[in-house]
């Protein structure tokens, strides 16, 4: 059996491994004190509901799964179960059981990369910094693909999300975009994916949406023409206040006459459109 496969089918395909030395092979009970954060998470966010849940759940029943470790100095570092560990704080143990064995800094990445990825408890960003963090440590993306079990097309999608501006990774952290968004974002031109996420966010596009977005080169480029130069656009603000309110491209053209324009991307968006537009019943 290769090493993907055997990898790709989780924990205990890895943990079963010759290479890997086992210092303790059944569970053992630890102080939660003499155990310490890994140097390096995958998962970076933890929902203090859930922990609460969990915590709670830990009360009445305990802590169902040990925890896996490794020897760090004088204490334990974890490898897999960092939620539990908090869990059971909250839950006011002082120990909890634990599964101690010998890793290196690469094996102990993978298990850990590994045992969220099942529990799919990785945001999109986590699994491009986890797959960065293997290739740090000496692997390159075909070895990242073969020791998470995915394909490599896939690892090099996600590690594409790290090109994300900064305005953009936040967004996609907090939940504003989602990763079908941030790739119609990068698949834009440069010059264009700040205007990109700007369109996402200002007029709640979905990703086919996303996807469609091409922008107005000559809203894009101030000189219209050879033949007439166009000066500043005194209404400029004006347009992007009025986008920001009614979730869509606005564009005004002329001075003392000329015109509005709105852009909309859907017969959805332009019935949404309408119906803002339109006049409204009387009380």
């Amino acid at each position: 059996m290769s090493k993907r496969s055997s990898l790709g089918r989780g924990l205990d395909a890895l943990l079963a491994r010759k290479d890997v030395a086992v210092s303790g092979a059944a569970p053992q009970t630890l102080k939660l004190s003499q155990i310490v954060q890994a140097g390096y998470q995958p998962r970076q966010v933890f929902d203090p509901e859930a922990l609460a849940e969990l915590a709670q759940s830990i009360r009445d029943k305990g802590v169902l799964q040990p925890l896996l470790v490794r020897p760090k100095g004088d204490a334990f570092e974890i490898v897999a179960g960092e939620r539990r560990w908090r869990a059971a704080g909250l839950a006011g143990l002082s120990e909890v059981p634990v599964v101690i064995r010998d890793l290196g800094d690469r094996e102990a990445l993978e298990i850990a990369i590994i045992e969220n990825l099942q529990r799919e408890d990785l945001g999109p960003l986590e699994e491009a910094r986890a797959y960065q963090a293997l290739m740090d440590q000496g692997l390159n993306q075909e070895g990242v693909a073969q020791a998470v079990g995915k394909g490599r097309s896939t690892i090099a999608n996600a590690l594409r999300l790290l090109t994300l501006s900064d305005a953009a990774q936040r967004a996609l952290e907090h939940g504003e975009i989602s990763a079908g968004h941030a790739r119609a974002i990068l698949a834009q031109p440069e010059q264009d994916r700040a205007w990109a996420l700007e369109q996402i966010m200002t007029r709640g596009l979905n990703v086919r949406e996303a996807e469609a977005l091409r922008r107005d080169r000559a809203d894009a480029t101030p000189a219209r023409t050879p033949s007439k130069v166009e000066g500043p656009r005194p209404w400029r603000e004006w347009e992007l206040n009025l986008s920001r309110s009614i979730g869509t491209r606005v564009r005004i053209t002329g001075e003392d006459k000329g015109k509005i324009e709105l852009s909309y991307a859907s017969q959805e968006e332009l019935s949404r459109l309408l119906a803002l537009l339109g006049p409204q019943d009387e009380a």
